[in-house]
């Protein structure tokens, strides 16, 4: 990148206003060789250590920065948080109870009375499991009539029929494998220690097969989950799939949800195109919360559109100026977004037409400002352009102004790609996208998260289960 010196002629400089503009100039013109220098810089520092690891040479240590750089280097929401918010314990809920056992009493005091007067009552609730092998073998016969010939054969249950695996410790693979981030290693040897014969290769066959049987639940929450929906909200992090021929394949898992929903996929490319698909005509007529990345641009055509609060303040902590007088203009400009930003999310709980006028007056009174720094300034003229998009809220109250419940739900599988690295299949693509979608829908609506997915995969819950609570 080339940065020219501004043209500027001292000699015409007559007023201080014009003083003041060149000095601008100069500032910003400092401002932009700074810039390019610290990218230089990184380039330099990222090129040595390449060479190094070409040599085989040991990396260079790094040293935590001080608690000043830190905090100018760091991007984050953090500051948006109210001071006045304290954090507070979650309570676990009402424990159900499966069994219940009374207590033994003294039926007769040591002076021989048999006659007592309750003075209060307790209960004390102690929480287990039952775990224990349960390998079943079933004896049959095949037996003919002696009168006529006929032959008659003891039948296999059902649900058992082609099967080396009960439907309950089939369902529980799959539950350790999304729903406790277990890997194929560690299953077996948990299933080995407690007795059950089985290898990784039926582990993954199990999965795979466990996956199949979601689909008319996936299709669900993707039809009419989507259609009960009042809102939708999207986001995207990368992955990748590792071939039989040993090549890996970039790919992305894309998340469309809300509250009360999550629907994963795997997709090849992160684009408005791929999103409009995934989004179909049900959902492209819902409200729709996500960032202003290009996938989610103009190209995206939805009914109507919020744009993420958190990542158009984020574009404000980014810049970095190196004079004092610019680092004070950004700060400034930052403290009145984070004040709009609470006033924003009070909306919703509370929409009013007072709030909602100053909520504009305040919007019209950021964007409008000219600080003489030319990033900034540019900035602003950008959150400008997009009033419309960002102020949507004002018009659907319900609409969160953030697009967190995705950044939220798609560290599920962020975590499971750290743990268990690529997938290798489409198969297992189409497997982890249909058992994270049911496993993180069951736990937003505080369903019993493996009755759940037993109920789906047995057939002894509708596939539609999960859309019912979805509004």
């Amino acid at each position: 990148m080339s940065v020219s010196l501004p043209d500027i002629d001292i000699a015409i400089i007559t007023t201080l206003q014009e003083a003041k503009a060149a000095l601008h100039a100069l500032m910003n013109w400092s401002e932009q060789m700074l810039q390019q220098y610290q990218k230089q810089q990184q380039t330099i520092l990222t090129l040595q250590e390449e060479i190094t690891r070409l040599k085989g040479q040991p990396k260079k240590p790094r040293f935590a920065a001080s608690e000043e750089n830190r905090r100018s280097s760091c991007v984050s929401v953090t500051p948006m948080l109210s001071e006045k918010q304290v954090w507070r314990k979650r309570g676990k809920g009402k424990i159900p109870i499966d069994r219940d056992v009374q207590l033994s009493e003294v039926d007769r005091c040591a002076c021989g009375s048999c006659e007592f007067r309750i003075l209060r009552t307790f209960d004390k609730i102690v929480q287990g499991m039952i775990i224990a092998r349960d390998n079943v073998c079933y004896h049959g016969r095949e037996k003919q009539c002696v009168n006529c010939g006929k032959t008659y054969k003891s039948t296999i249950p059902e649900e058992l029929r082609g099967l080396s695996f009960d439907p309950t410790l089939r369902s529980l693979l799959s539950f350790f494998k999304y729903g406790c981030r277990m890997t194929h290693p560690l299953i077996l040897r948990m299933l080995s220690g407690f007795g059950i014969t089985i290898s990784k290769g039926a582990i993954n066959d199990i999965l795979l097969a466990n996956g199949a049987k979601l689909t008319a639940a996936y299709q669900a929450l993707k039809i009419k989950g989507f259609a009960r929906s009042r809102y939708l909200q999207s986001d995207a992090t990368g992955a990748k799939r590792r071939e039989k021929t040993g090549e890996v394949r970039n790919q992305y898992v894309q998340i469309i949800a809300n509250k009360l929903l999550s629907v994963f996929t795997v997709t090849k490319y992160y684009n408005a195109k791929t999103l409009k698909q995934l989004l179909g005509t049900i959902g492209r007529t819902k409200p729709f919360v996500c960032d202003d990345g290009s996938p989610n641009g103009e190209a995206l055509r939805v009914w109507v559109k919020q744009l993420c609060w958190v990542h158009q303040i984020r574009h404000y902590q980014k810049l970095f100026p190196f004079f004092t007088r610019y680092r004070q203009q950004r700060d400034q400009i930052l403290s009145q977004w984070r004040t709009f930003y609470h006033l924003a999310k009070q909306y919703g709980r509370d929409p009013t037409n007072r709030k909602r006028r100053r909520i504009e007056r305040m919007f019209a009174a950021i964007t409008t400002q000219t600080t003489g720094y030319q990033p900034l300034d540019k900035q602003l003229r950008i959150t400008r352009k997009k009033r419309k998009r960002l102020l949507t809220f004002l018009e659907y109250p319900y609409l969160p102004i953030h697009n967190n419940q995705c950044e939220q739900d798609i560290r599920e599988f962020v975590i499971q790609r750290n743990i268990s690295r690529e997938t290798k299949s489409v198969a297992g693509d189409k497997s982890l996208a249909r058992h994270l979608s049911i496993i993180q829908t069951a736990h937003k609506q505080r369903l019993n998260v493996f009755h759940t997915l037993h109920g789906l995969l047995t057939g002894h819950l509708s596939p539609a289960f999960l859309t019912v609570n979805v509004s």
